[in-house]
This record gives C-alpha cells, sequence and structure tokens, in this order.
C-alpha cells in the first residue's frame, strides 16, 4: 500500500509536464489582430466588406456570416491559399440589425483554429 502512495507525486509531476507540453504549442500561435468591422462596433451603413486579419498565415476554410434575416451571402469563399488578411463584399445590402461572424481555418503549422466576432448596423 505504501509503494501507490509514494507513486502519486510521480503519476502527477508527469501528467502535469504531458499538459504544459501540449498546452505550449497552443498557446504560440497568433489568432486574428483585427476585424472589419471591429468586433462589437455599430456601423451607421451596410459594410463593404467583412474580413479579418491574422497575426501570421491562414488558410481559411470556413467563413459566415449571419443577421437577423439569416445567412448572409458572400461574394467570395474560401480557397486553400495561405492569406494574412481575409476579406468579403456582401453579397446584398445588409439591414440594421445584429451580425455575427464565425470563421475556420488552418494555422501554418496545421492547428484547426477558429473564432468569430459580431458587430450591429444602426436602424
Amino acid at each position: 500500500m505504501q509503494k501507490k502512495t509514494r507513486s502519486l507525486p510521480i503519476v502527477h509531476a508527469t501528467l502535469a509536464t504531458l499538459l504544459i507540453s501540449l498546452a505550449i504549442p497552443a498557446l504560440a500561435h497568433e489568432g486574428r489582430t483585427s476585424t472589419s468591422p471591429k468586433d462589437g462596433d455599430t456601423v451607421q451603413d451596410s459594410p463593404a466588406k467583412i474580413g479579418i486579419e491574422f497575426g501570421d498565415v491562414m488558410r481559411i476554410t470556413q467563413f459566415e456570416v449571419t443577421g437577423p434575416n439569416g445567412s448572409v451571402p458572400l461574394d467570395g469563399q474560401p480557397s486553400s491559399e495561405q492569406v494574412e488578411r481575409y476579406f468579403v463584399k456582401p453579397g446584398e445590402v445588409l439591414s440594421a440589425g445584429n451580425y455575427q461572424v464565425h470563421w475556420r481555418g488552418l494555422s501554418d503549422d496545421g492547428h484547426m483554429m477558429s473564432d468569430g466576432f459580431n458587430f450591429s448596423i444602426e436602424p
């Protein structure tokens, strides 16, 4: 019974080391650096473009905008190209209301990343 008690600190230390080593690469990724419109902003008119800038290259695999009338059609779709900036034009004039943008992508080293931002258009 005493052997089990002595091995617990070793098991805990090993698990802690493993968890830290797995977390460090995730912390090294640079996410978005800015958005257009800015996250949380309220704008007066339908934006001419909606997009995001990153601190490093990213291959966007999904970019969706939803608003008060559901999914927003966009002029442009993600491609296999790695970019530091990704912008699209709304396929229609956006009405007043709240909008959510959700994106997903692969970083340069192949890690999946996703995030989103919100903006509103004044009535």
